[in-house]
């Protein structure tokens, strides 16, 4: 069920239990109630509901009209006919952004040649995402041709036909309860629309992007949108209420954040090697501090991406490319830069309770440990390899977490021990991505199937989903001291900030405490 608020942009969504349906701690305001199920929808009933006031209403499910979809979906080997092509796209493309990313893409041959300068670093001399050495010239010639012949503006709208849907339980999925909060969109002449930024784009286009969530000690959200130009936002959840900071290098892209002891909002830059300082309490950006002042790191788009504060108040970062992480001296006030293997790809990184660095090497295949007094790495490999990891955390036991997000595997490293234990997840073209625990529950967010936020019970080995409003992936997920899981929708529609209370008769606050 979608309860849509039209005067706040924000969206409720409750799961059906029988036919019927609860949704709870709505504002007030103007509404748009619906209710879809697989091959059915009810019409939209427009509602005002008041402060106090209780509403029930009743809908009717008809069928779809025909051809409301307009995809066809297929057999994987119909979808990516055999031969070097496919190949080379399951070793590029497909592993990184599944099955269903180039299909849906459907562009002429100079955009697919654009797409691949991109993700070759436009001409950067180590490459991008990949390298020369990973695309010969002969084979992307190859590669080029199958796309256009598979994936050209004159191919049918397809996608992999589903052969296992999510296991979602309608008893537990009922008790729950999204609501996301959307980025007002921008008006003409304004922010992503600006004519100051017309030559500028993302990959996702025109548009809003959110990224990454993170709550302040006052109850309130921060979100990075990497939407051009980029910017820096603060949600009161419980007014919904956003407000918008443009970031002092607004094209340089932004990825993660985190909010340090004192409150401040710390927000790399993805490109120049640099982290910028916001100042909650005044509004303003304060400080900026170079990343790499020594200049280890050669390449020249590193896409620093994620951040991590550790209890001395040390801010740590990586390089995504580059193959580095920087940590930030609190004492000192000056970054230094260490070095991993080439091509190891340094993604997620979190520290344990002991302030140990913990990295996932999206790349390599590995987690790695940086000990901050020796500046030593230790790396463990899983069971399955080579496979793509993209983030971790380290659990109160300081036992690490992290998803196999190209093998469809949560995996559990007894640092112990040592021992590495995989646990296969049971739904078709899964993507685990981010990973949180919360008390012995672990949680992650799987962009695979069109999205979900999914609960894991170590003790039972079983696995919850909870599927969310929009067809998106989530690259970050964030667990409030109350149990709720937020999250940031960033290949959606609506950009923003969405949150799951699992039992929706325990919220107690809309606001976000660590």
């Amino acid at each position: 069920m979608y309860l849509r608020n039209v005067d706040k942009g924000m969206l409720y969504m409750v799961y059906t239990s029988g036919g019927k349906f609860e949704a709870v701690q709505v504002f007030p305001g103007q509404y748009e109630l619906s209710v879809q199920a697989k091959g059915l929808e009810s019409d939209v009933e427009q509602l005002t509901i008041t402060a106090g006031q209780k509403v029930t209403a009743n809908l009717a499910l008809h069928a779809q009209p025909d051809g409301q979809s307009k995809v066809e979906y297929v057999s994987y080997d119909d979808l990516y006919p055999a031969g070097p092509g496919r190949k080379i796209a399951e070793r590029l493309c497909i592993r990184c952004h599944g099955p269903n990313f180039l299909p849906s893409k459907r562009w002429p041959e100079a955009q697919w040649n654009s797409s691949i300068d991109f993700m070759m670093g436009d001409g950067a001399a180590e490459g991008g995402m990949f390298g020369p050495e990973d695309l010969s010239q002969a084979d992307r010639k190859v590669f080029v041709k199958y796309l256009v012949d598979n994936f050209g503006p004159d191919s049918q709208a397809r996608a992999v036909k589903l052969e296992k849907e999510m296991p979602v339980d309608e008893a537990k999925v009922s008790k729950a309860e999204f609501i996301e909060y959307y980025l007002p969109p921008d008006p003409p002449g304004v922010g992503v629309n600006d004519p100051r930024y017309a030559s500028k784009t993302t990959p996702w286009g025109k548009r809003r992007v959110s990224q990454d969530v993170q709550f302040d000690a006052q109850g309130n959200v921060w979100i990075t949108d990497r939407g051009i130009p980029n910017r820096l936002n603060k949600l009161d959840p419980r007014t919904g209420e956003v407000q918008s900071f443009v970031t002092p290098a607004p094209t340089s892209g932004v990825h993660d954040l985190d909010l340090d002891r004192n409150g401040m909002v710390w927000v790399p830059r993805q490109e120049g090697k640099q982290v910028d300082v916001f100042n909650p309490k005044t509004l303003q950006w304060a400080e900026s501090f170079p990343l790499d002042p020594d200049g280890k790191v050669k390449m020249r788009n590193t896409h620093n991406q994620s951040v991590a504060i550790d209890s001395k108040q040390n801010v740590y970062f990586n390089y995504i490319l580059g193959d580095a992480i920087s940590m930030w001296d609190r004492e000192t006030r000056k970054a230094s830069t260490y070095l991993l293997p080439p091509r190891s790809w340094p993604y997620g990184i979190v520290t344990d309770t002991k302030d140990n660095l913990w990295i996932a090497e999206f790349h390599g295949g590995r987690v790695t440990k940086f000990d901050p007094n020796t500046k030593s790495f230790t790396d463990f490999t899983p069971p399955t390899y080579p496979a793509l990891i993209r983030r971790l955390i380290a659990d109160p036991h300081d036992n690490v977490w992290f998803g196999l997000f190209s093998a469809a595997k949560l995996v559990k490293l007894d640092t112990a021990t040592g021992k590495i234990t995989e646990y296969p997840i049971p739904s078709q073209n899964a993507q685990p991505y981010d990973v949180k625990s919360l008390g012995d529950e672990l949680w992650f967010s799987d962009g695979g199937q069109g999205g979900a936020i999914v609960m894991f019970d170590p003790k039972t080995e079983l696995f919850t989903y909870y599927p969310v409003p929009q067809t998106t992936d989530m690259p970050k997920i964030r667990v409030t001291r109350e149990g709720a899981i937020w999250y940031a929708p960033r290949s959606a529609k609506n950009a923003g900030a969405g949150v799951l209370y699992p039992d929706k008769t325990k919220i107690d606050t809309l606001a976000a405490y660590r």
